[in-house]
Formats: structure tokens, C-alpha cells, sequence
């Protein structure tokens, strides 16, 4: 008896525990959470409660720091903040500067694009031949003038900037700064536009040595004419001053003046311009860096030393490149006699 009593006890109690299971489901559960959450104190609360209070002091505290952030940078930039305030003398400075930038850019973007394309047309010039060469000559052709054109456009920024600070060195005040400067790179582009082919690159020395390279290769020995002659004349054309646009009519000599021989390491005199053979020029003025003596070129009397030379790399190239051409001829002028 005492048994089955017992046994009667734990299945009372097996049901009950059950019950009370299905009356706290979980349809309960997070209301007993909630209040649990408002009654204990802040040491008791569940480690879930106290890690989402860390999260959310974080984000709260990260809110804070990025709505501090859009102040900072205003402190930091080095580009002066000119607006469209009036501008007087005080900024001139400031604008010569910016004239600076465009002038670097220029320079740093557009120098190397013309020496690789003054390369490509005169290998092209030398080792294509017939219509296939000239068509291609012509594609190099526009592709150095829109360089040319790309340049200018960077131009007209420097000479805006520029025609501002003048304006502004003679106490002249600028209104509109923002409109005055957009303006300016405006009329010089426009102005630029209206040009016709002859006074936009016969002046270039750029387009000067492109047209050299092409033509040393295809005319040795002949003296190139002025670029006039190599740009088609256009409407426009016949109000120019031709003696002012005279660009062409020498022959690009590669011979050191002292060894009469294709230039070697050339160093060209900052007086004169003239080049001569590294050995060749040392050997001549001595080792001392204080003597000068005359230049050696023909007709020249500058007085020329060691310290007013230096190395001239984009002439020793072309040298070579003089010295390969020379030594092909003769080749060729031997194959045709032994033809003969």
C-alpha cells in the first residue's frame, strides 16, 4: 500500500510540473523576461540584457563621434577656400600659386605623350613605306595635335588665374570670383577654337620636332621647311604674318663640332645652345671648372665652361638613332654597288 501511494504522489506531481509548463509557453516567456528586466537591478539582469546596453552605448557614443567628424576636415584642407568673396591684393598670392598647379600639370602630363609620339612617327617614318606608311603618319599626325589641343584647354586655366591676379596686383577688386575665372577659361577655349591649323601648332616647338623627326628620316641630309609649308593653308590664313610663323629651314646637325663625329654622352651649353662630345668638350676646356674658352661651334664667340653644360638625354637618343640611320645607308649604298 505504501508503494502504490507513493506512486500515485509522483504522477500528481508529473502533471503538475507539465501543466505549469504549458501555461508558461512561449507565447509567455517574453513578458516574464520584460519583467524581470524592470524589477531586478542592474548587477542581476542577464548577461544578454547587460551586452545589449554595452551595444547600445556604443552605437550611441558612435552616433556622437560621426555627427562630430564633418567639422574636422575644414581645418586640414591646404586649398584656399576663395569663394565668391570680393578679392583684393591680399589673395594675389594665393591665385599665383594656383596659376603654379596648372602650369606642373601641364607639363607633367603632356611632356611624356610628346616624346613617345615624336618616337613612334619616326619609326614608323623609317620602316613603313608606300600608302600604309602615310596613312598611319597621318593618324600619328592628329593624334599629336589633340595633345596639343588637350594642353591648352590646361592653359587656359593658367591664363585665367593669371589675368585675375593681374587685375588684382593693379588694386583692382574682383566681384564673382568663381564667374570671372569660369569666364576667362571660356574666351581664351573660344578664341583658341577659331584658330586655324598654322596658328595653333606652326608656332609649337612641340609640333616643330615632331615634323623634324619625320622628315630627318624620310629627307636625310635636307633642310626641313618652315612648318607653313607642311600645314595646308586655311581661310584665315592670308592676314598672317608669315615672317612671324617662320618655324623650319635647318637640318638638325648630330656631329660634335670638335670631332666632327655622330655626338657621344652630348652636353649642350646653357649659353649658346650648342652640343658637343662628352671627351670631346672636357678634353678642351680642361679640367678646371674655372677656365672658359670659346665655343668651338662655328661662328659662335660665346664663352662657354664646364659648369655651364649639361647632359642632354633626348639629344644622345636621337644621336644614336642618327648614327643607326647613317650606318643602314651605307649598307644599303654598298649592297647596290656590289649589285652593280
Amino acid at each position: 500500500m505504501p508503494a502504490a501511494s507513493s506512486s500515485r504522489t509522483s504522477k500528481r506531481q508529473k502533471r503538475a510540473v507539465s501543466s505549469d509548463i504549458e501555461e508558461d509557453g512561449p507565447s509567455q516567456a517574453p513578458q516574464r523576461e520584460e519583467q524581470e528586466d524592470v524589477e531586478m537591478d542592474e548587477d542581476e539582469q542577464p548577461r544578454r540584457s547587460q551586452k545589449s546596453a554595452k551595444k547600445g552605448k556604443k552605437r550611441a557614443t558612435q552616433q556622437d563621434s560621426d555627427a562630430e567628424e564633418p567639422e574636422e576636415p575644414e581645418e586640414d584642407i591646404p586649398i584656399p577656400e576663395l569663394g565668391d568673396q570680393p578679392l583684393d591684393k591680399d589673395q594675389a598670392g594665393k591665385l599665383r600659386g594656383m596659376s603654379s598647379d596648372w602650369a606642373m600639370l601641364r607639363d607633367k602630363v603632356h611632356l611624356p605623350g610628346y616624346n613617345f609620339i615624336r618616337e613612334v612617327a619616326s619609326s614608323v617614318a623609317e620602316f613603313t613605306e608606300g600608302e600604309k606608311g602615310e596613312k598611319a603618319l597621318t593618324q600619328i599626325d592628329t593624334l599629336m595635335r589633340e595633345l596639343l589641343d588637350t594642353e591648352y584647354e590646361l592653359t587656359a586655366h593658367e591664363k585665367s588665374l593669371d589675368g585675375i591676379y593681374q587685375k588684382l596686383v593693379r588694386d583692382e577688386k574682383i566681384e564673382g570670383v568663381t564667374d570671372a575665372y569660369e569666364r576667362g577659361v571660356q574666351e581664351q577655349l573660344e578664341a583658341y577654337k577659331q584658330k586655324t591649323a598654322r596658328q595653333k601648332y606652326a608656332k609649337s616647338d612641340h609640333y616643330h620636332k615632331f615634323k623634324q623627326a619625320i622628315y630627318e628620316v624620310q629627307h636625310p641630309d635636307v633642310a626641313m621647311p618652315p612648318l607653313t609649308d607642311l600645314i595646308g593653308r586655311e581661310d584665315g590664313d592670308d592676314s598672317d604674318d608669315d615672317d612671324d610663323l617662320q618655324i623650319g629651314g635647318v637640318t638638325q646637325d648630330y656631329k660634335c663640332p670638335l670631332t666632327l663625329t655622330i655626338l657621344v654622352d652630348p652636353l649642350t651649353s646653357r649659353v649658346c645652345g650648342h652640343s658637343y662630345s662628352a671627351e670631346a668638350i672636357k678634353e678642351y676646356l680642361g679640367n678646371s671648372r674655372t677656365r672658359s674658352k670659346e665655343c668651338p661651334a662655328t661662328g659662335c664667340k660665346k664663352q662657354i665652361s664646364l659648369p655651364l653644360l649639361e647632359p642632354n638625354r633626348e639629344l644622345a637618343r636621337r644621336a644614336k638613332e642618327a648614327a643607326r640611320r647613317e650606318r643602314a645607308r651605307d649598307e644599303d649604298s654598298g649592297d647596290e654597288e656590289v649589285i652593280e
